[in-house]
């Protein structure tokens, strides 16, 4: 998983989700792709594929693609009322102040990552802890899994992101990161990706247990 998640930091470090799509074919029929396009999840690679909307509606339900390929979802939320205190950051193990869960259906589990000048780093993830997260805050238990995450940053809140969000944290702070401690370029670069994400986002309460649609 981590030699994956390298590729995909590269992938979008490469190919930012505004950038120009510069005659970037689907991955799946060759049709090219404006600059704003979805990503499918290739599994058991674990790998992201550009997909034109043609290629999206074809995989935009459950059994489509035989369990070999997952949509990524659209929706993204930041989560009011998120509560995750230093003893509950602790318990969880997320050992820096940005991490991502993502449930792994392969591996029965939530697994934790984090980003850093080197690409995304596994962390172990206490499990109880994570089953407490979720009781406290029910919106979690509607994650769908490997291609939704839930997005923690102790300066800019909680959010529930399609994966590829994820590595496009990832890719940036990797590429602006300087020095033994980031430096400033980098913090400017994550607060302006929270800003943005923002404006992409809906604002729900954690303790929300409904299902919203993706």
């Amino acid at each position: 998983m981590s030699g994956l998640l390298r590729r995909l930091a590269a992938q979008a470090r490469e190919h930012p989700p505004q950038a120009p799509a510069q005659e970037q074919p689907c991955a799946m029929c060759g049709e090219p792709l404006p600059a704003t396009h979805r990503h499918l999840l290739e599994l058991p690679a674990r790998e992201l594929r550009c997909a034109c909307r043609a290629c999206q509606v074809l995989f935009d339900h459950a059994a489509a693609g035989g369990g070999h390929y997952r949509l990524l979802p659209e929706r993204r939320r930041r989560l009011s009322g998120f509560a995750l205190d230093q003893p509950a950051w602790a318990r969880l193990r997320a050992p820096v102040r940005t991490v991502f869960l993502v449930p792994d259906s392969a591996a029965a589990e939530v697994v934790q990552f984090y980003p850093s000048p080197a690409g995304a780093v596994r962390a172990a993830t206490d499990q109880p802890a994570w089953a407490a997260l979720c009781r406290d805050h029910p919106v979690l238990a509607h994650l769908q899994p490997d291609v939704e995450a839930l997005l923690v940053d102790q300066d800019h809140g909680a959010w529930t992101v399609p994966v590829d969000d994820c590595y496009a944290l990832v890719g940036t702070i990797r590429t602006h990161w300087r020095g033994l401690t980031g430096g400033r370029e980098v913090r400017e670069r994550v607060t302006e990706f929270f800003t943005a994400l923002g404006g992409r986002a809906v604002t729900v309460p954690a303790a929300d247990d409904s299902r919203s649609p993706a």
